[in-house]
């Protein structure tokens, strides 16, 4: 099966200073989660930039028709060429991605830092009431994700 809604995005060169200082020169917003997890030394910027093809899929296009926990999906993707991706995607993603949609939101498929069901376990990208965030979220291990539900992957 052919991956679906691939683009390519420039990543690194910026360090996360930068980052969050370019996102509040874009107006986007940013909620606790998200500086948490910008503070955490497990977020890394690469001094080099380069360019990485990504893919949003939702679970019913990698045949998650029923919903899925993150392992499932995370588990799922690899089947059809798709990988996880750094924290470091998330920031330039968003920044690169001004004309979302309003409604759903984007989840940056990552790996979670922290074995801590308290702490953040990644990013997404979302649009409303107009404004352009890039938020941190939690969700359990057991957490069920809808069918609809929309990720991005790297595409391998």
């Amino acid at each position: 099966m052919p991956i679906p809604n691939v683009r390519e995005i420039t990543v690194g060169g910026v360090s996360k200073a930068d980052l969050l200082e370019q996102l509040k020169n874009s107006s986007i917003l940013i909620n606790p989660y998200a500086e948490i997890l910008f503070a955490s030394p497990e977020f890394t910027t690469s001094s080099h930039s380069c360019n990485l093809k990504i893919s949003e899929v939702s679970l019913q296009e990698i045949s998650l028709k029923e919903g899925a926990t993150s392992t499932q999906i995370f588990s799922r993707a690899k089947d059809f060429g798709l990988e996880l991706c750094p924290l470091e995607l998330a920031p330039h993603f968003r920044l690169q991605y001004l004309n979302q949609l309003q409604g759903p939101y984007l989840t940056i498929a990552s790996k979670k830092t922290r074995n801590d069901e308290s702490y953040p376990n990644g990013f997404y990208l979302r649009k409303l009431k107009n404004r352009l965030w890039l938020r941190g979220y939690r969700a359990s291990s057991d957490f069920v994700w809808s069918p609809q539900s929309r990720f991005v992957f790297l595409v391998n």
